[in-house]
């Protein structure tokens, strides 16, 4: 039951972008970088600034609200 709710709990707060919850860390993104070669979830060097770009799969805004509400 717990590997259940853990597993769900993760997904969800990845999709909704949950950014004090989420396991989807600079570290990872590195990894992303390394091994997967997405290009659309590489991190972007930003002069001195490490920029995390928003995953595709995560919902905007508008969405969320749906969710909630």
């Amino acid at each position: 039951m717990h590997i259940k709710k853990n597993m769900f709990e993760n997904i969800f707060n990845v999709v909704m972008d949950m950014k004090w919850k989420k396991k989807n860390n600079i570290k990872a993104r590195m990894d992303i970088s390394l091994f997967c070669h997405h290009k659309n979830m590489e991190l972007v060097y930003d002069g001195s600034w490490v920029v995390n770009p928003k995953a595709s799969f995560a919902l905007d805004m508008n969405v969320q609200l749906f969710v909630y509400y």
